[in-house]
């Protein structure tokens, strides 16, 4: 049975495909999937779903990889501000947020 475009499990596997070539190194069609799921996602979930916040994590993976890390750090603190809300401080997904956003500070040298 075919889910269509705009289904949650179609963007779950955009995701998915996206951090295979993320890890390929392959960054334009990673980010080019993981809008797509995001897209999807804000959609059919909304702006304030784990999901979404995870596309906008693995997005920002990407732009720290390609060395644009102002705007990596813009979508850290989106998915961030959404992980504090969904999961709370003390959740993993909330600590990785962190832990990525210092890697940039660190990386700026801040």
């Amino acid at each position: 049975k075919a889910l269509g475009p705009d289904h949650v499990k179609t963007a779950d596997a955009y995701f998915g495909m996206a951090n295979v070539l993320k890890d390929q190194a392959k960054l334009e069609e990673a980010m080019s999937l993981y809008q797509k799921a995001l897209d999807i996602r804000l959609k059919a979930l909304g702006p304030d779903h784990v999901k979404t916040a995870d596309a906008y994590f693995g997005m920002a993976n990407v732009l720290r990889d390609q060395g644009k890390l102002e705007e990596a750090m813009s979508l850290y603190q989106k998915a961030l501000d959404i992980r504090l809300k969904a999961l709370g401080p003390d959740h993993p997904k909330t600590a990785s947020s962190y832990n990525n956003m210092a890697g940039i500070l660190r990386d700026q040298f801040k």
